[in-house]
């Protein structure tokens, strides 16, 4: 155990395979349970591991948070509550492979908002590298068709998975702005709260809608071992080993590894869930993938880029 504590790559390996698996168990579990209920439940699994250990930091902290209200409420809102409700209500309609690799182009979207929400600079010189990896997303959009984009004939998933990566671009633009505020692990203690707190009135209106036969079936075994996997693993393993990893060997050479995201959840996609990869998947892999490298290239000082998670 100590040697995985100790070796940035390993963890790197760790946090992406659980967050690849994130796209996966969610396509799964959104069969039985909704995806607002799917959230709710798995981010309520999240507060409680967590309480225990970071509650006691979090209350005596408790008027920074108060004073604070607008931010926490932003990053709550978008990159807890809105990316992972956004995400398992695309899978529904979209294969978790497309969702993971559209998950890629976060990066890109981080650099465009940042110059909006922060007044970064943005370097010419990186619009070759956002133009390539939007021309990756709207090929993984369009299925590779160029007469379904040219008609903006879009599947229902993607467009919500592009909103859910809308999210996160500016989950990651807030926590920059928010940086040194909070300690970490209470901040997301408390953002899980939040998130919660969001959620519960959503997932009853979503369970009052639901067909009354669904509502009536108690969860069974996998899926409240699923709601569990996602609460503990995804939310809360995967985040610690990352912050690990990031102490360990630096952001800059820790970015790289976000690009194993969607190749684990290829990988579990294939065998849990029977998706087969495509010609359309790899060639938008590649265009977002060089587009982040042509991007990141143009970063001055060797400033990190905030990357994608599940």
């Amino acid at each position: 155990m100590m040697k995985l504590g100790n070796s940035p790559y390993l963890l790197l390996v760790l946090a992406t395979c659980i967050w690849g698996s994130n796209f996966v168990a969610g396509k799964a579990l959104v069969d039985s349970i909704p995806p607002v209920t799917l959230a709710a439940a798995r981010w309520g699994v999240a507060f409680l591991c967590l309480l225990p250990f970071f509650g006691r930091q979090a209350w005596r902290q408790r008027r920074e948070y108060i004073s604070r209200w607008k931010t926490v409420l932003f990053l709550s809102a978008t990159g807890v509550a809105g990316f992972n409700t956004l995400t398992y209500m695309a899978v529904q309609y979209t294969g978790s492979i497309n969702a993971a690799l559209m998950n890629s182009a976060t990066p890109i979207l981080v650099v465009m908002l940042a110059s909006l929400m922060m007044k970064e600079k943005l370097a010419w010189a990186a619009m070759p590298g956002i133009l390539v990896s939007m021309a990756g997303v709207l090929w993984i959009v369009g299925r590779g068709s160029l007469e379904a984009l040219l008609g903006l004939s879009f599947n229902k998933g993607d467009l919500l998975m592009l909103l859910a990566v809308l999210c996160w671009a500016m989950y990651s633009v807030g926590m920059k702005k928010a940086a040194g505020l909070f300690p970490p692990s209470a901040l997301l203690l408390v953002q899980t709260a939040v998130a919660v707190a969001l959620l519960m009135p959503l997932s009853l209106a979503e369970l009052l809608l639901e067909e009354s036969g669904k509502i009536a079936e108690a969860p069974s075994l996998a899926v409240v071992s699923g709601i569990i996997y996602l609460g503990l693993f995804a939310s809360i393993v995967a985040f610690l080993s990352w912050n690990r990893a990031i102490e360990l060997a630096g952001p800059q050479r820790c970015a790289g590894f976000l690009n194993l995201i969607p190749l684990f959840s290829a990988i579990f996609a294939t065998i849990f869930t029977g998706e087969s990869i495509r010609i359309y998947h790899v060639l938008g892999a590649l265009l977002i993938i060089t587009g982040v490298y042509m991007t990141n290239r143009t970063k001055k000082n060797g400033q990190p880029q905030e990357g994608s998670r599940g």
